[in-house]
Protein backbone atom coordinates (compact mmCIF):
# COMPACT_ATOMS: atom_id res chain seq x y z
CA UNK A 1 0.00 0.00 0.00
CA UNK A 2 2.86 2.37 0.85
CA UNK A 3 4.40 1.89 -2.61
CA UNK A 4 1.05 2.64 -4.26
CA UNK A 5 0.78 5.88 -2.28
CA UNK A 6 4.27 6.91 -3.31
CA UNK A 7 3.43 6.15 -6.93
CA UNK A 8 0.46 8.49 -6.85
CA UNK A 9 2.47 11.18 -5.08
CA UNK A 10 5.07 10.86 -7.82
CA UNK A 11 2.36 11.47 -10.40
CA UNK A 12 1.68 14.78 -8.68
CA UNK A 13 5.19 16.07 -9.24
CA UNK A 14 4.88 19.48 -10.79
CA UNK A 15 5.79 19.67 -14.42
CA UNK A 16 8.36 22.39 -13.94
CA UNK A 17 11.12 22.64 -16.47
CA UNK A 18 14.70 21.77 -15.69
CA UNK A 19 17.43 24.34 -16.11
CA UNK A 20 17.39 25.45 -19.71
CA UNK A 21 20.51 24.60 -21.65
CA UNK A 22 19.22 25.72 -25.07
CA UNK A 23 18.71 29.33 -24.00
CA UNK A 24 21.64 29.29 -21.57
CA UNK A 25 19.29 30.62 -18.92
CA UNK A 26 20.07 29.97 -15.30
CA UNK A 27 16.81 28.90 -13.67
CA UNK A 28 16.34 28.40 -9.94
CA UNK A 29 13.46 26.21 -8.76
CA UNK A 30 12.30 26.76 -5.18
CA UNK A 31 9.49 25.53 -2.97
CA UNK A 32 7.29 27.62 -0.71
CA UNK A 33 4.33 27.31 1.59
CA UNK A 34 1.12 29.06 0.54
CA UNK A 35 1.00 32.83 0.80
CA UNK A 36 -1.90 35.02 1.86
CA UNK A 37 -0.80 38.11 -0.07
CA UNK A 38 2.22 40.11 -1.17
CA UNK A 39 1.55 43.60 0.15
CA UNK A 40 4.77 44.72 1.92
CA UNK A 41 2.78 46.35 4.74
CA UNK A 42 0.19 43.61 5.21
CA UNK A 43 2.19 40.41 4.77
CA UNK A 44 2.37 37.87 7.56
CA UNK A 45 4.50 34.76 7.59
CA UNK A 46 7.96 33.79 6.47
CA UNK A 47 6.85 32.49 3.06
CA UNK A 48 5.45 35.89 2.05
CA UNK A 49 8.49 37.73 3.36
CA UNK A 50 10.83 35.61 1.25
CA UNK A 51 8.90 36.36 -1.95
CA UNK A 52 8.58 40.06 -1.16
CA UNK A 53 12.34 40.31 -0.69
CA UNK A 54 12.88 39.29 -4.31
CA UNK A 55 10.98 42.42 -5.38
CA UNK A 56 11.16 45.00 -2.61
CA UNK A 57 14.39 46.48 -1.29
CA UNK A 58 15.20 48.51 1.78
CA UNK A 59 17.74 51.04 3.00
CA UNK A 60 19.88 48.34 4.61
CA UNK A 61 20.36 44.63 4.04
CA UNK A 62 21.71 41.83 6.17
CA UNK A 63 25.08 40.64 4.91
CA UNK A 64 24.15 37.41 3.08
CA UNK A 65 27.17 35.47 4.33
CA UNK A 66 28.38 37.29 7.46
CA UNK A 67 25.00 38.13 9.05
CA UNK A 68 22.78 38.42 10.95
CA UNK A 69 24.43 41.28 12.84
CA UNK A 70 26.62 42.59 10.01
CA UNK A 71 24.80 44.98 7.67
CA UNK A 72 25.37 46.49 4.24
CA UNK A 73 23.90 49.68 2.77
CA UNK A 74 21.39 48.73 0.08
CA UNK A 75 19.21 51.57 -1.21
CA UNK A 76 21.29 53.79 1.03
CA UNK A 77 24.43 54.90 -0.78
CA UNK A 78 26.52 54.45 2.37
CA UNK A 79 26.14 53.78 6.07
CA UNK A 80 24.02 56.52 7.68
CA UNK A 81 25.27 59.31 9.91
CA UNK A 82 24.01 58.97 13.50
CA UNK A 83 23.40 62.08 15.59
CA UNK A 84 25.25 62.67 18.85
CA UNK A 85 22.19 61.69 20.90
CA UNK A 86 21.96 58.44 18.86
CA UNK A 87 18.37 59.14 17.82
CA UNK A 88 18.50 60.61 14.29
CA UNK A 89 19.82 58.69 11.28
CA UNK A 90 20.65 60.61 8.12
CA UNK A 91 20.70 58.53 4.94
CA UNK A 92 22.14 59.47 1.57
CA UNK A 93 20.23 57.55 -1.09
CA UNK A 94 21.55 55.93 -4.24
CA UNK A 95 20.87 57.87 -7.43
CA UNK A 96 20.40 54.84 -9.70
CA UNK A 97 17.37 53.02 -8.25
CA UNK A 98 14.23 52.74 -10.40
CA UNK A 99 10.84 51.14 -9.84
CA UNK A 100 9.49 48.28 -11.91
CA UNK A 101 7.62 49.61 -14.97
CA UNK A 102 3.99 50.53 -14.21
CA UNK A 103 1.46 52.41 -16.34
CA UNK A 104 0.68 54.88 -13.56
CA UNK A 105 4.19 56.32 -13.89
CA UNK A 106 3.20 57.72 -17.28
CA UNK A 107 5.75 58.36 -19.99
CA UNK A 108 8.67 55.99 -19.56
CA UNK A 109 6.53 53.86 -17.21
CA UNK A 110 9.01 54.08 -14.35
CA UNK A 111 10.75 56.64 -12.22
CA UNK A 112 13.67 57.03 -9.87
CA UNK A 113 13.25 56.37 -6.14
CA UNK A 114 13.39 59.54 -4.04
CA UNK A 115 13.49 60.16 -0.30
CA UNK A 116 9.80 61.11 -0.18
CA UNK A 117 8.93 57.52 -1.17
CA UNK A 118 10.32 56.29 2.16
CA UNK A 119 8.25 58.93 3.96
CA UNK A 120 5.18 57.68 2.07
CA UNK A 121 5.99 54.11 3.09
CA UNK A 122 6.13 54.98 6.80
CA UNK A 123 2.86 56.90 6.46
CA UNK A 124 1.22 53.91 4.78
CA UNK A 125 2.54 51.71 7.57
CA UNK A 126 0.71 54.08 9.96
CA UNK A 127 -2.50 54.31 7.90
CA UNK A 128 -5.45 53.42 10.21
CA UNK A 129 -7.46 52.30 7.18
CA UNK A 130 -4.79 49.81 6.16
CA UNK A 131 -4.23 48.30 9.65
CA UNK A 132 -0.73 46.94 9.14
CA UNK A 133 0.25 44.19 11.61
CA UNK A 134 3.74 45.74 11.59
CA UNK A 135 2.57 49.16 12.81
CA UNK A 136 2.81 48.56 16.59
CA UNK A 137 6.46 47.47 16.48
CA UNK A 138 7.43 50.48 14.37
CA UNK A 139 5.29 53.03 16.20
CA UNK A 140 7.02 52.28 19.49
CA UNK A 141 10.35 53.22 17.86
CA UNK A 142 9.80 56.01 15.33
CA UNK A 143 8.90 59.51 16.47
CA UNK A 144 5.45 60.70 15.40
CA UNK A 145 3.97 57.48 14.02
CA UNK A 146 1.40 57.10 16.80
CA UNK A 147 0.41 60.75 16.48
CA UNK A 148 0.09 60.48 12.70
CA UNK A 149 -2.09 57.38 13.09
CA UNK A 150 -4.39 59.08 15.62
CA UNK A 151 -4.71 62.26 13.56
CA UNK A 152 -5.75 60.26 10.49
CA UNK A 153 -8.45 58.31 12.33
CA UNK A 154 -10.54 61.47 12.66
CA UNK A 155 -10.51 62.13 8.90
CA UNK A 156 -12.88 60.71 6.31
CA UNK A 157 -9.90 59.65 4.18
CA UNK A 158 -6.21 59.32 4.91
CA UNK A 159 -4.26 62.49 4.13
CA UNK A 160 -0.78 61.53 2.95
CA UNK A 161 0.24 65.19 2.68
CA UNK A 162 0.22 65.55 6.47
CA UNK A 163 3.71 65.75 7.96
CA UNK A 164 5.21 62.74 9.78
CA UNK A 165 7.63 64.21 12.28
CA UNK A 166 10.03 61.31 12.62
CA UNK A 167 10.58 60.61 8.90
CA UNK A 168 11.64 63.54 6.74
CA UNK A 169 12.85 63.98 3.16
CA UNK A 170 15.37 66.83 3.24
CA UNK A 171 15.73 66.59 -0.53
CA UNK A 172 15.35 63.87 -3.16
CA UNK A 173 18.48 62.07 -1.99
CA UNK A 174 18.57 62.73 1.77
CA UNK A 175 16.31 61.07 4.33
CA UNK A 176 16.24 61.37 8.11
CA UNK A 177 14.59 58.95 10.53
CA UNK A 178 14.31 59.93 14.19
CA UNK A 179 13.64 57.34 16.87
CA UNK A 180 12.38 57.86 20.40
CA UNK A 181 15.37 56.37 22.17
CA UNK A 182 18.75 54.91 21.17
CA UNK A 183 18.41 51.43 19.69
CA UNK A 184 21.46 49.36 18.75
CA UNK A 185 19.41 47.22 16.39
CA UNK A 186 17.39 49.88 14.58
CA UNK A 187 19.39 49.54 11.36
CA UNK A 188 18.75 45.80 11.43
CA UNK A 189 15.03 46.55 11.60
CA UNK A 190 15.38 48.53 8.38
CA UNK A 191 16.13 45.34 6.43
CA UNK A 192 12.46 44.24 6.45
CA UNK A 193 10.16 44.83 3.46
CA UNK A 194 7.76 46.90 5.58
CA UNK A 195 10.19 49.82 5.16
CA UNK A 196 10.67 49.56 1.39
CA UNK A 197 9.93 52.75 -0.57
CA UNK A 198 6.40 53.15 -1.90
CA UNK A 199 5.52 55.73 -4.59
CA UNK A 200 2.42 57.82 -3.99
CA UNK A 201 1.38 57.14 -7.59
CA UNK A 202 0.85 53.47 -6.70
CA UNK A 203 -1.36 54.30 -3.71
CA UNK A 204 -3.48 56.65 -5.79
CA UNK A 205 -3.78 54.34 -8.82
CA UNK A 206 -4.73 51.23 -6.82
CA UNK A 207 -6.86 52.85 -4.11
CA UNK A 208 -4.11 51.73 -1.73
CA UNK A 209 -4.40 48.05 -2.65
CA UNK A 210 -0.92 46.72 -3.39
CA UNK A 211 -1.72 43.03 -2.97
CA UNK A 212 -1.51 42.46 -6.74
CA UNK A 213 0.40 45.54 -7.88
CA UNK A 214 4.13 45.23 -7.30
CA UNK A 215 6.14 48.44 -7.14
CA UNK A 216 9.50 47.10 -6.13
CA UNK A 217 13.03 47.98 -7.17
CA UNK A 218 14.61 44.58 -6.59
CA UNK A 219 16.66 42.14 -8.63
CA UNK A 220 13.61 40.11 -9.72
CA UNK A 221 10.35 41.18 -11.35
CA UNK A 222 7.24 38.98 -10.96
CA UNK A 223 5.86 37.75 -14.28
CA UNK A 224 3.31 35.26 -12.91
CA UNK A 225 1.88 35.15 -9.40
CA UNK A 226 -0.52 32.58 -8.04
CA UNK A 227 -0.07 32.59 -4.28
CA UNK A 228 -1.55 29.11 -3.94
CA UNK A 229 0.35 27.25 -6.67
CA UNK A 230 3.20 28.92 -8.57
CA UNK A 231 5.13 32.16 -8.93
CA UNK A 232 7.66 33.13 -11.55
CA UNK A 233 10.23 35.91 -11.36
CA UNK A 234 12.61 37.13 -14.05
CA UNK A 235 15.87 39.00 -13.62
CA UNK A 236 15.36 42.76 -13.58
CA UNK A 237 17.28 43.83 -16.69
CA UNK A 238 17.35 47.42 -15.46
CA UNK A 239 18.72 46.52 -12.04
CA UNK A 240 21.31 48.96 -10.79
CA UNK A 241 25.05 48.42 -10.38
CA UNK A 242 25.40 46.07 -7.40
CA UNK A 243 28.30 43.75 -6.68
CA UNK A 244 28.65 40.47 -4.81
CA UNK A 245 29.94 41.56 -1.38
CA UNK A 246 33.30 40.94 0.18
CA UNK A 247 32.92 38.24 2.83
CA UNK A 248 35.03 36.67 5.55
CA UNK A 249 33.52 33.27 4.76
CA UNK A 250 35.94 31.21 2.61
CA UNK A 251 33.06 29.25 1.01
CA UNK A 252 31.78 32.28 -0.88
CA UNK A 253 34.82 33.83 -2.55
CA UNK A 254 34.40 32.83 -6.21
CA UNK A 255 31.96 35.58 -7.20
CA UNK A 256 33.16 38.46 -4.99
CA UNK A 257 33.10 41.74 -6.93
CA UNK A 258 30.84 40.49 -9.75
CA UNK A 259 27.56 42.09 -10.79
CA UNK A 260 24.43 40.47 -9.32
CA UNK A 261 22.03 38.80 -9.83
CA UNK A 262 23.40 35.75 -11.62
CA UNK A 263 20.20 33.74 -11.99
CA UNK A 264 17.89 34.67 -14.87
CA UNK A 265 14.63 33.17 -13.65
CA UNK A 266 13.17 31.89 -10.39
CA UNK A 267 10.21 29.51 -10.31
CA UNK A 268 8.55 29.13 -6.93
CA UNK A 269 6.39 26.04 -6.50
CA UNK A 270 3.86 26.16 -3.68
CA UNK A 271 3.97 22.73 -2.04
CA UNK A 272 2.58 22.21 1.43
CA UNK A 273 3.68 18.61 1.87
CA UNK A 274 7.33 17.88 2.72
CA UNK A 275 7.13 14.48 1.00
CA UNK A 276 6.10 16.12 -2.27
CA UNK A 277 8.95 18.61 -1.93
CA UNK A 278 11.42 15.79 -1.34
CA UNK A 279 10.30 13.78 -4.36
CA UNK A 280 10.62 16.88 -6.53
CA UNK A 281 14.15 17.41 -5.25
CA UNK A 282 15.16 13.83 -6.07
CA UNK A 283 13.64 14.23 -9.54
CA UNK A 284 15.76 17.38 -9.99
CA UNK A 285 12.60 19.47 -10.30
CA UNK A 286 13.63 21.78 -7.46
CA UNK A 287 17.09 22.84 -6.36
CA UNK A 288 16.92 22.60 -2.57
CA UNK A 289 14.54 21.59 0.21
CA UNK A 290 14.53 21.02 3.93
CA UNK A 291 14.88 17.33 4.83
CA UNK A 292 11.44 15.98 5.84
CA UNK A 293 11.19 14.15 9.15
CA UNK A 294 10.15 10.91 7.42
CA UNK A 295 13.30 10.98 5.28
CA UNK A 296 15.70 12.04 8.01
CA UNK A 297 16.95 8.67 9.23
CA UNK A 298 17.65 7.44 5.70
CA UNK A 299 19.26 10.71 4.57
CA UNK A 300 21.29 11.95 7.53
CA UNK A 301 23.84 9.79 9.36
CA UNK A 302 24.35 9.63 13.12
CA UNK A 303 27.27 12.03 12.60
CA UNK A 304 24.88 14.58 11.02
CA UNK A 305 26.34 14.01 7.56
CA UNK A 306 24.55 13.33 4.29
CA UNK A 307 24.19 9.68 3.32
CA UNK A 308 26.64 8.36 0.73
CA UNK A 309 23.72 7.48 -1.57
CA UNK A 310 22.58 11.11 -1.75
CA UNK A 311 26.15 12.37 -2.09
CA UNK A 312 26.62 10.06 -5.07
CA UNK A 313 23.54 11.60 -6.70
CA UNK A 314 25.22 15.02 -6.58
CA UNK A 315 23.55 16.43 -3.48
CA UNK A 316 25.07 18.40 -0.60
CA UNK A 317 23.95 18.96 2.98
CA UNK A 318 23.66 22.37 4.61
CA UNK A 319 22.59 23.04 8.19
CA UNK A 320 21.32 26.09 10.06
CA UNK A 321 21.65 26.87 13.74
CA UNK A 322 18.81 26.81 16.27
CA UNK A 323 19.21 30.36 17.60
CA UNK A 324 16.70 32.02 15.28
CA UNK A 325 13.44 30.15 15.89
CA UNK A 326 11.06 28.80 18.46
CA UNK A 327 8.30 26.24 17.91
CA UNK A 328 5.54 26.82 20.41
CA UNK A 329 1.96 26.23 21.44
CA UNK A 330 -0.07 29.41 21.80
CA UNK A 331 -2.55 29.37 24.69
CA UNK A 332 -5.54 31.71 24.62
CA UNK A 333 -5.45 34.19 27.52
CA UNK A 334 -8.88 35.67 26.73
CA UNK A 335 -11.29 33.01 27.92
CA UNK A 336 -11.71 30.08 30.29
CA UNK A 337 -10.29 27.62 30.94
CA UNK A 338 -7.05 28.57 29.17
CA UNK A 339 -6.78 31.89 31.03
CA UNK A 340 -6.33 29.96 34.29
CA UNK A 341 -2.65 29.50 35.20
CA UNK A 342 -3.31 26.12 36.84
CA UNK A 343 -4.89 24.93 33.59
CA UNK A 344 -1.91 26.11 31.54
CA UNK A 345 0.47 24.37 33.92
CA UNK A 346 -1.55 21.18 33.61
CA UNK A 347 -1.23 21.31 29.82
CA UNK A 348 2.51 22.00 30.03
CA UNK A 349 3.11 19.04 32.35
CA UNK A 350 0.92 16.77 30.19
CA UNK A 351 2.82 17.25 26.93
CA UNK A 352 5.87 15.06 26.39
CA UNK A 353 8.29 17.47 24.73
CA UNK A 354 11.01 14.81 24.57
CA UNK A 355 8.67 12.60 22.54
CA UNK A 356 7.69 15.63 20.43
CA UNK A 357 11.37 16.22 19.61
CA UNK A 358 11.87 12.56 18.73
CA UNK A 359 8.80 12.30 16.50
CA UNK A 360 9.00 15.57 14.62
CA UNK A 361 12.65 16.70 14.82
CA UNK A 362 14.52 13.38 15.00
CA UNK A 363 15.99 14.46 18.36
CA UNK A 364 18.00 17.22 16.65
CA UNK A 365 16.17 20.20 18.20
CA UNK A 366 17.12 21.94 21.44
CA UNK A 367 14.54 22.05 24.21
CA UNK A 368 13.09 25.50 24.73
CA UNK A 369 13.67 27.02 28.16
CA UNK A 370 11.44 30.03 27.70
CA UNK A 371 11.18 31.86 24.41
CA UNK A 372 14.87 32.68 23.97
CA UNK A 373 17.11 30.09 22.32
CA UNK A 374 20.33 29.13 24.13
CA UNK A 375 23.12 31.60 23.46
CA UNK A 376 20.83 34.47 22.54
CA UNK A 377 21.63 37.51 24.71
CA UNK A 378 19.44 37.30 27.79
CA UNK A 379 19.49 33.51 27.99
CA UNK A 380 23.04 32.93 29.15
CA UNK A 381 23.03 31.09 31.44
CA UNK A 382 19.86 29.48 30.15
CA UNK A 383 16.86 29.57 32.45
CA UNK A 384 15.43 26.24 33.56
CA UNK A 385 11.95 24.91 32.95
CA UNK A 386 10.09 22.10 34.73
CA UNK A 387 8.09 21.23 31.62
CA UNK A 388 10.55 19.35 29.41
CA UNK A 389 9.60 15.96 30.82
CA UNK A 390 6.01 14.76 30.90
CA UNK A 391 4.62 14.53 34.43
CA UNK A 392 1.02 13.38 34.35
CA UNK A 393 0.76 13.27 38.16
CA UNK A 394 1.61 16.96 38.50
CA UNK A 395 -0.58 17.76 35.49
CA UNK A 396 -3.61 16.22 37.20
CA UNK A 397 -2.85 18.05 40.45
CA UNK A 398 -2.79 21.37 38.61
CA UNK A 399 -5.98 20.52 36.73
CA UNK A 400 -7.74 19.73 40.02
CA UNK A 401 -7.12 23.33 41.11
CA UNK A 402 -8.99 24.79 38.13
CA UNK A 403 -12.35 26.18 39.22
CA UNK A 404 -15.45 25.56 37.11
CA UNK A 405 -13.67 23.52 34.45
CA UNK A 406 -15.93 23.58 31.36
CA UNK A 407 -16.88 20.30 29.71
CA UNK A 408 -16.69 21.58 26.12
CA UNK A 409 -14.21 20.44 23.49
CA UNK A 410 -11.00 22.43 23.34
CA UNK A 411 -10.11 23.81 19.90
CA UNK A 412 -6.54 23.26 18.71
CA UNK A 413 -5.87 24.95 15.36
CA UNK A 414 -2.94 24.03 13.10
CA UNK A 415 -1.95 24.53 9.47
CA UNK A 416 -3.51 22.33 6.80
CA UNK A 417 -0.45 20.20 6.09
CA UNK A 418 0.14 16.55 6.89
CA UNK A 419 2.98 17.38 9.29
CA UNK A 420 0.99 20.03 11.18
CA UNK A 421 -1.99 17.68 11.41
CA UNK A 422 0.26 14.98 12.87
CA UNK A 423 1.57 17.45 15.43
CA UNK A 424 -2.01 18.40 16.29
CA UNK A 425 -2.97 14.76 16.75
CA UNK A 426 0.05 14.25 19.01
CA UNK A 427 -1.02 17.19 21.22
CA UNK A 428 -4.60 15.91 21.18
CA UNK A 429 -3.52 12.56 22.59
CA UNK A 430 -1.29 14.15 25.22
CA UNK A 431 -4.02 16.51 26.45
CA UNK A 432 -6.67 13.81 26.41
CA UNK A 433 -4.54 11.89 28.92
CA UNK A 434 -5.93 14.46 31.37
CA UNK A 435 -9.49 13.48 30.55
CA UNK A 436 -10.04 16.57 28.40
CA UNK A 437 -11.60 16.58 24.94
CA UNK A 438 -9.69 18.20 22.09
CA UNK A 439 -10.78 19.00 18.53
CA UNK A 440 -7.95 19.47 16.02
CA UNK A 441 -8.83 21.83 13.18
CA UNK A 442 -6.57 22.14 10.13
CA UNK A 443 -6.76 25.54 8.47
CA UNK A 444 -5.23 27.29 5.48
CA UNK A 445 -2.59 29.80 6.56
CA UNK A 446 -4.68 32.98 6.07
CA UNK A 447 -7.62 31.47 7.95
CA UNK A 448 -5.36 30.22 10.75
CA UNK A 449 -3.93 33.70 11.31
CA UNK A 450 -7.41 35.22 11.15
CA UNK A 451 -8.72 32.80 13.79
CA UNK A 452 -5.69 33.40 15.99
CA UNK A 453 -6.05 37.19 15.76
CA UNK A 454 -9.73 36.98 16.69
CA UNK A 455 -9.08 34.67 19.64
CA UNK A 456 -11.21 31.91 18.14
CA UNK A 457 -9.14 29.04 19.55
CA UNK A 458 -7.93 27.45 22.76
CA UNK A 459 -4.51 26.41 21.44
CA UNK A 460 -2.56 26.91 18.22
CA UNK A 461 0.72 25.47 17.01
CA UNK A 462 3.12 27.76 15.17
CA UNK A 463 6.80 28.46 14.67
CA UNK A 464 8.40 31.89 14.99
CA UNK A 465 11.48 32.75 12.92
CA UNK A 466 13.53 35.89 13.40
CA UNK A 467 16.17 37.45 11.19
CA UNK A 468 18.00 38.95 14.15
CA UNK A 469 18.13 36.78 17.29
CA UNK A 470 17.53 39.31 20.09
CA UNK A 471 15.18 39.31 23.04
CA UNK A 472 12.91 41.91 21.47
CA UNK A 473 12.32 39.77 18.40
CA UNK A 474 11.11 36.82 20.48
CA UNK A 475 9.26 38.78 23.15
CA UNK A 476 7.11 40.49 20.53
CA UNK A 477 5.02 37.29 20.68
CA UNK A 478 3.75 38.16 24.18
CA UNK A 479 4.34 41.92 24.55
CA UNK A 480 1.06 43.51 25.68
CA UNK A 481 0.87 46.45 23.21
CA UNK A 482 1.26 43.97 20.34
CA UNK A 483 -2.30 42.82 21.08
CA UNK A 484 -4.61 42.99 19.23
CA UNK A 485 -3.73 43.17 15.56
CA UNK A 486 -0.06 42.23 15.75
CA UNK A 487 2.22 39.42 16.90
CA UNK A 488 0.72 38.88 20.39
CA UNK A 489 -2.02 36.54 19.21
CA UNK A 490 -2.57 34.91 22.60
CA UNK A 491 -3.70 38.17 24.23
CA UNK A 492 -1.14 38.07 27.06
CA UNK A 493 -1.27 41.16 29.29
CA UNK A 494 1.25 41.32 32.12
CA UNK A 495 2.16 44.69 33.60
CA UNK A 496 5.53 43.56 34.93
CA UNK A 497 6.56 41.94 31.64
CA UNK A 498 5.53 45.02 29.63
CA UNK A 499 7.36 47.29 32.07
CA UNK A 500 10.52 45.22 31.69
CA UNK A 501 10.18 45.33 27.90
CA UNK A 502 10.12 49.14 28.05
CA UNK A 503 13.06 49.19 30.46
CA UNK A 504 15.02 47.01 28.06
CA UNK A 505 14.23 49.43 25.24
CA UNK A 506 15.58 52.30 27.34
CA UNK A 507 18.72 50.41 28.37
CA UNK A 508 21.66 50.89 26.00
CA UNK A 509 24.14 48.95 28.14
CA UNK A 510 24.31 45.41 26.74
CA UNK A 511 24.90 43.56 30.02
CA UNK A 512 22.14 45.42 31.85
CA UNK A 513 19.73 44.84 28.98
CA UNK A 514 20.54 41.13 28.96
CA UNK A 515 19.69 40.88 32.67
CA UNK A 516 16.29 42.38 31.91
CA UNK A 517 15.78 39.88 29.07
CA UNK A 518 16.64 37.06 31.47
CA UNK A 519 13.98 38.22 33.93
CA UNK A 520 11.42 38.44 31.12
CA UNK A 521 12.21 34.91 30.01
CA UNK A 522 11.50 33.69 33.55
CA UNK A 523 8.08 35.39 33.46
CA UNK A 524 7.23 33.48 30.27
CA UNK A 525 8.08 30.20 32.02
CA UNK A 526 6.15 31.15 35.16
CA UNK A 527 3.02 32.49 33.44
CA UNK A 528 2.95 30.25 30.33
CA UNK A 529 1.17 32.57 27.88
CA UNK A 530 2.72 30.21 25.35
CA UNK A 531 4.34 26.83 25.81
CA UNK A 532 7.80 27.01 24.19
CA UNK A 533 8.66 23.58 22.80
CA UNK A 534 11.93 23.46 20.86
CA UNK A 535 14.43 25.47 18.88
CA UNK A 536 15.03 23.57 15.65
CA UNK A 537 18.22 23.02 13.76
CA UNK A 538 17.28 22.81 10.09
CA UNK A 539 18.84 20.44 7.56
CA UNK A 540 18.71 21.38 3.87
CA UNK A 541 19.79 19.34 0.87
CA UNK A 542 20.72 21.00 -2.42
CA UNK A 543 22.16 20.06 -5.81
CA UNK A 544 25.90 20.59 -6.24
CA UNK A 545 25.54 22.95 -9.21
CA UNK A 546 23.83 25.51 -6.96
CA UNK A 547 26.61 27.85 -5.86
CA UNK A 548 26.69 30.37 -2.97
CA UNK A 549 23.75 28.63 -1.34
CA UNK A 550 23.13 29.51 2.32
CA UNK A 551 21.13 26.93 4.33
CA UNK A 552 18.63 29.36 5.77
CA UNK A 553 15.14 30.65 5.06
CA UNK A 554 15.61 33.87 6.98
CA UNK A 555 17.72 36.12 4.76
CA UNK A 556 15.38 37.82 2.32
CA UNK A 557 16.61 38.51 -1.20
CA UNK A 558 19.51 36.11 -0.90
CA UNK A 559 18.71 34.51 -4.28
CA UNK A 560 20.40 37.44 -6.03
CA UNK A 561 23.72 36.01 -4.81
CA UNK A 562 23.05 32.39 -5.82
CA UNK A 563 24.73 31.09 -8.95
CA UNK A 564 24.30 27.95 -11.05
CA UNK A 565 27.35 26.42 -12.68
Amino acid sequence: MKNIKLFFVALLLLGCTKKSTLSNQKVLNQVSQEIAQLDPHLNVGLAAQMQLAKMYETLMETHPFDGPFELLPNLAAEMPVLSEDKKTYTFKLRDDVFYFPQTFFGEGKTRKVVAQDFVTSFKRLSDPRLVSPHFPSWAKNVVGMNEWYESQKALSATDYTKDLKGVQALNDHTLTITIKKPNRFFLNDLTGSATSPIPMEAITATNNNLSETYVGTGPYIPVMVNNQSRMEFERNKNFRHKLFPVTKNPKYQADVGKQVPFIDKIIVHVMKEPQTQWLNLLAHKVDYVEVPKDQFSSSITMQSELSSELKDKGLTLGTSESDSNVYYMGINQRHAPTNDLHFRRAIAYAIDIEKFNELFFNNTAEYAAGLLPPGVPGNDPAVSTPYTKKNLELAKKELAMVKNLPQRELALIVRDSTLARQVGEFFEKEIEDLGLKVRVETLAWPRLIERAQKGDFDFFYLAWFVGLPTGFQFYDLVYGPNFPGSYNRVGFQNAKFDSLYKRAEDEYDVEKQNKIFHEMNQIVIDQLPVLPLVHARDFFVYWNELQNYVPSELTGGIEQYFNIK
